[in-house]
């Protein structure tokens, strides 16, 4: 049986690079590396995730990063702009493994 866990972490918001403008967060190594052993994962390595910011709530994936040795995870554009989030704020994000 899979028993959801919550988890809390601060990050820095950071855009892609190029033209399409998608920000993105870096979940620590640490958490990473932790969150990996219990999650369900899809596709490339993909973990859905319930996420939390501010007062906005939404599914999304932590996508595997081999730069970072990390997972990211996009901030989608309607919830920044709910939020008044911007390119190199730091924010708290709340998220529990589906």
């Amino acid at each position: 049986m899979f028993t959801k866990k919550n988890f809390t972490f601060n990050a820095q918001v950071w855009r892609w690079p190029g033209d399409i403008g998608w920000h993105f967060v870096t979940l620590t190594k640490e958490l990473s590396k932790k969150i990996k052993g219990w999650a369900n994962t899809y596709g490339a390595g993909f973990i859905k995730v319930n996420v939390t910011v501010g007062k906005s709530t939404w599914t999304t994936a932590l996508f595997p990063d081999k730069r970072s040795e990390s997972y990211i995870m996009c901030i989608k554009k309607p919830i920044r702009l709910k939020e008044g989030i911007w390119e190199d704020d730091n924010i708290c994000i709340s998220f529990i493994l589906l």
